[in-house]
């Protein structure tokens, strides 16, 4: 349809040309034009139509150089369009696994392109798909240099540095990605997993706050990852024997991290320490009782019973009927009067209560056979065969690799994984969260 109304269109113009043809030629009278001496006289419809030959002339020698001069952009703008092809021929590759036929794409596209920061990305990508370590970090090297694509390429470099375990190298990319785009969350989190990784906690501090006023880090991540960093100074500051500032710095996390497991056990060592301070063991006591009824775990029992050192004999087992309200009937109640017991060295108690709990006490129930095996009878040889039981199942375990720990640090010592050990359910694993969760996404 829309070809025949173009070509009626065309029609009716040739006719109208024509119409105006055949009326100037029946038009009477002649032209003189005299110019430098010269006359020119012609009838008044041949001029016309010669001075219109001219302006079509004059219109096609126009068209025809600006044709001629418009031709080299034409042929880069196709030599262009043919790079643009290439360089996406080349991520697909990419893609597909096919190393050596991104590499010639990219040399294709790198003689056609303008920007060669195309073709650069593309041989990075390239160059890691085939291993080519030194190609690529040529690349990215380039990459960094041009301020345009400066952030890109010390992306590379920095991937580069973690793959190779240079944290120094990769520290320095992190933070210059970090002054090139303050505002970008990867480089927020970048920064603050190597500084968490070298313990470095105020720095780790410093740089949270700046992303949180930069907008790179939500206030609830921010507060999270804070809380997290609390509990690593509270951990700190007990190896060294501050109890005040371990409690002080488990109180404030624990408000942040109200189900978190670590801060009940982080309180009870410390309000341990502060022998004097009652409102601390009280405060200790009560989140260990909270985190006990709503996940019952061998950590939590020993954090407890440390503070009921000093508690009369008579009076001890009646505190762990109190503790144990809510989780009586369950194994880990019964695992909880044995361990008792045995701080009494009621070795028949501990007995009877192990029996109650079966052989679903799982590692916690092993280690407490091996005590008492050990305390009451002296019996070395099964304490070894329950402590071979328990081996398998450490009183802290990672939730990304499953390794297990004797005590609680922010980093797991296996993997590296952010906060991710837990306190083993009655010495059982814990099932395995895979990938590990970046910093800046933990939820409080």
């Amino acid at each position: 349809m829309l070809r025949l109304l173009r070509g009626a269109g065309v029609l009716i113009v040739l006719m109208a040309l024509a119409g105006f043809a055949a009326w100037l030629a029946d038009q009477p009278g002649r032209l003189r034009l005299a110019w430098f001496g010269y006359a020119i006289e012609a009838p008044a419809p041949l001029l016309a139509l010669g001075v219109l030959l001219l302006v079509l002339a004059a219109f096609i020698v126009t068209w025809a150089l600006a044709w001629a001069a418009a031709l080299p952009q034409r042929r880069r703008l196709k030599r262009q369009q043919k790079g643009y092809v290439n360089f996406a021929a080349g991520m697909v590759a990419v893609a597909a696994g096919e190393a050596d036929r991104a590499l010639a794409l990219a040399d294709k596209a790198r003689k056609q392109l303008d920007d060669p920061a195309l073709s650069r990305l593309l041989v990075a990508h390239a160059a890691q798909l085939k291993g080519d370590a030194a190609l690529a970090h040529e690349a990215y090297q380039a990459l960094s240099r041009d301020p345009g694509t400066a952030f890109l390429g010390t992306r590379g470099l920095l991937a580069d540095a973690r793959r190779g375990n240079d944290r120094i190298t990769a520290l320095e990319q992190a933070q210059r990605a970090s002054r090139l785009r303050p505002s970008s969350p990867f480089a927020a989190e970048a920064e603050l997993q190597l500084l968490v990784e070298a313990g470095d906690w105020d720095a780790a501090r410093k740089r949270l706050e700046l992303g949180r006023k930069k907008k790179a880090v939500t206030r609830e991540a921010a507060a999270a990852l804070s809380a997290r960093l609390d509990l690593a100074e509270a951990q700190a500051a007990l190896a060294r024997g501050d109890h005040r500032m371990a409690r002080q710095w488990s109180e404030r996390a624990a408000k942040v991290l109200p189900e978190h497991p670590v801060p009940p056990v982080l309180m009870g060592r410390a309000a341990h320490m502060d022998i004097g301070h009652h409102a601390a063991r009280e405060a200790a006591a009560f989140h260990l009782r909270r985190a006990f009824a709503r996940a019952p775990a061998e950590a939590l029992a020993e954090a407890w019973l440390l503070l009921q050192q000093d508690v009369p004999a008579e009076k001890l087992l009646g505190a762990v009927e109190d503790f144990v309200a809510e989780r009586r009937p369950e194994t880990a109640s019964q695992l909880l009067f044995a361990a008792a017991a045995l701080q009494l060295r009621d070795f028949a108690a501990a007995r009877t209560a192990l029996n109650k709990a079966g052989p679903s006490g799982g590692a916690w129930a092993a280690r407490l056979l091996a005590r008492l095996a050990e305390e009451s009878e002296g019996d070395s040889i099964a304490a070894d065969h329950w402590r071979a039981q328990a081996a398998n199942h450490a009183l802290w375990q990672c939730g990304h690799c499953g390794a297990g720990a004797p005590d609680w640090t922010l980093l797991c010592a296996a993997c590296g994984s952010f906060d991710t050990l837990d306190p083993t359910r009655l010495g059982e694993a814990l099932p395995l969260a895979a990938p590990a969760r970046p910093l800046l996404l933990q939820k409080p």
